[in-house]
């Protein structure tokens, strides 16, 4: 039960952010799948290492390097599962590079995870 709702929150958010994000896209409804357990698996086991390795950049950046965790979890999430991609987004009229649109994806998924997180 504790993978199962974090696996919820992360498909569900994953649907969300691939209807309004036009740079967030999935090739079918396995790979969405594929993706969560991915990154539900990845934010359980491989995040709290992490940050336990980085304890001392986190310490020193007073908890910002954590993003830049979640950002390259993220980013090897798209790396492991074929067909899910994050393209670079165009915000405001300019284009961010990969790691910008990472960051900004990562934001507002961890931010709509934690939204499904309390109503689930």
């Amino acid at each position: 039960m504790n993978l199962l709702k974090p696996f919820i929150a992360t498909a569900l958010t994953l649907v969300v952010l691939s209807y309004f994000l036009p740079n967030v896209s999935f090739m079918h409804w396995t790979t969405l799948i594929i993706a969560a357990i991915v990154i539900t698996l990845l934010n359980k086991v491989v995040r709290p290492i992490l940050k336990i390795l980085f304890l001392p950049i986190n310490i020193v950046t007073l908890g910002l390097f954590s993003v830049v965790i979640h950002v390259g979890l993220l980013w090897l999430a798209t790396y492991l599962v074929p067909g899910f991609q994050i393209n670079n987004l165009n915000l405001f009229g300019t284009e961010l590079n990969q790691f910008a649109s990472l960051l900004v994806v990562s934001i507002i998924l961890g931010f709509i995870q934690g939204l499904f997180g309390l109503i689930l």
